[in-house]
């Protein structure tokens, strides 16, 4: 399995770079927000072995995974710009800024209880901006909707 997934990595990022090329989002944003991902996940393991809290590399993969899953965010909003035929990319551009400060904001933190060996309280911007995009985008909803009951009336 690995073989083939060493064999097919060149195939696999063409692949992705063409599902963010179709929906107009900007590769380099991307790959920031991806490496920045990389990084806080590699001080995280630092920052659990230098607290001397117990390692899994069970929860290592969750976490990584459920990074990976935060770029189904601006992904998401790309496509439902496609399918409604709106310019949303101005907000995919602003979630993606959104992520990529929020994941420099754990850097810190990661960074700040390794230099203090004590852990510090993370700010969990990343709920923030999702109940955000969450709340934009059921406003939007109700806008459309509203449009449309006028129109029917």
């Amino acid at each position: 399995m690995k073989d083939k997934l060493v064999a097919y990595s060149n195939e696999l990022k063409l692949l992705l770079y063409g599902v963010f090329v179709y929906l107009e989002m900007d590769i380099e944003i991307v790959k920031v927000l991806f490496y920045l991902m990389v990084i806080d996940t590699i001080l995280g393991v630092i920052k659990t072995i230098v607290l001397k809290k117990t390692f899994s590399f069970k929860v290592l993969a969750l976490g990584f995974v459920s990074k990976l899953a935060v770029l189904l965010i601006p992904m998401a909003l790309a496509l439902m710009s496609k399918g409604l035929n709106y310019n949303f990319k101005w907000f995919v551009t602003i979630v993606m800024d959104l992520l990529i400060v929020s994941d420099g904001i754990s850097i810190f933190s990661n960074a700040i209880a390794i230099k203090t060996k004590k852990e510090v309280e993370n700010f969990d911007a990343l709920t923030t901006v999702l109940k955000a995009i969450r709340n934009a985008l059921i406003q939007l909803f109700k806008k459309f909707l509203s449009t449309i009951d006028v129109k029917t009336t």
